[in-house]
């Protein structure tokens, strides 16, 4: 059995390796092609050209992984009901279901290790070419922000910026309002300007005036200071982004935190990041979706398998892809709750060979 699962292990990557090689290059000349024009008209160097089509590999893999998969199983199931070998196995005892074991294990291990790889390789690798990008042609980062007001969950602060700036880590014109257990104003900080201290994990305020109402309320004391730390504002710089930022390059631990914010601060904005933060988190599962759809297909190719084979992957792909598409801009637009526009494409592509085995036997 050991013989038989490294056969259909070794079979399936073989291909899909090959495959996954060919669309990652097909994937990176289309990009390099679509910014040529750019690349020309600002004179950029071949060898920054080359870097960021380098740094677009990862991204292009992953877009690239779970077709090709699918059509690497696809094509490994046709090949032994072509060669008969399928005969063969199942006349030596060995039912169906055992052949697919290996085919889902396979999958569960991609689909970990494209979660893996896009979390440690891929978003470090396209948040780098973004900054080339920017120093090549002069634009400033899409992440900051102006107008910037948020709240501590527990209620101690509000905190109101004019200015965001990402790659400073800086907040401009701060006007920070303490408050009470119940909730009652009982102080005030306006500051020229704030830095992010990433050893302390905290904000330092700079060229401040403090404003504090004594327990009855009835004074206010006033005073100004060039630094200012002595209240613990722990929001990570990432909350006073753009809420168009891209949500799937923040780290994992930063973008749930910056959801449960976002949900109270501006839910029609977390409809739209809760639904690129599922995408990013179940694309993993793309893997496992398309090759359980390629182990469900009925193979009955006795000629032109590698044409019917690509056939059959396309027609699954494309399935798969546009009810995705569509139910991804439901879920940005608060018609269905985020998590199911990608839930909804994988019960619809696990529905389909049933239905279609059930059309096939009526």
């Amino acid at each position: 059995m050991r013989l038989l699962d490294r056969y259909i292990a070794w079979s399936i990557l073989k291909v899909a390796v090959v495959t996954l090689l060919l669309c990652t290059l097909m994937l990176v000349g289309v990009d390099l092609f679509s910014n040529l024009d750019n690349y020309l008209q600002n004179n950029v160097p071949w060898s920054r050209i080359l870097m960021m089509s380098l740094l677009y590999v990862p991204e292009s893999m992953l877009l690239a992984l779970g077709p090709s998969l699918l059509f690497s199983t696809t094509y490994f199931l046709s090949m032994l009901q072509a060669n008969n070998e399928m005969i063969s196995l199942l006349n030596a005892g060995i039912p169906y279901r055992r052949i697919l074991i290996p085919c889902m294990i396979l999958a569960i291990l991609m689909s970990a290790g494209q979660f893996l790889f896009n979390e440690t390789v891929a978003i470090k690798c396209s948040l780098r070419r973004d900054v080339l990008i920017n120093e090549l042609f002069g634009q400033r980062s899409t992440y900051d922000n102006r107008n910037v007001t948020l709240s501590d969950l527990d209620g101690g602060f509000v905190i109101h910026a004019s200015r965001y700036l990402s790659e400073e880590r800086r907040i401009l014109d701060v006007v920070l309002v303490m408050r009470d257990d119940q909730g009652r104003i009982r102080g005030r900080v306006d500051a020229s300007r704030g830095d992010w201290d990433a050893e302390r994990s905290r904000w330092i305020f700079k060229d401040a005036t403090v404003y504090r109402i004594d327990a009855e309320g009835h004074a206010v004391d006033s005073f100004h200071t060039a630094l200012y730390d002595e209240l613990a504002v722990d929001l990570e710089p990432e909350l006073f982004r753009n809420l168009s930022a891209d949500i799937k390059t923040m780290e994992l631990e930063t973008a749930i935190r910056y959801l449960q914010r976002m949900k109270y601060l501006e839910p029609s904005q977390w409809a739209v990041s809760s639904t690129e933060f599922w995408e990013r988190v179940l694309n993993c599962a793309s893997p496992l979706i398309l090759m359980l759809i390629a182990c469900s297909i009925n193979y009955k190719f006795k000629k032109n398998v590698l044409l019917f084979s690509i056939i059959t992957s396309l027609c699954v792909a494309v399935v798969y892809y546009v009810v995705q598409m569509l139910t991804l801009i439901m879920a940005k637009q608060g018609v269905i709750p985020p998590i199911t526009g990608m839930l909804i494409p994988m019960f619809v592509i696990f529905l389909l060979p049933v239905l279609a085995g059930r059309m096939l036997s009526g």
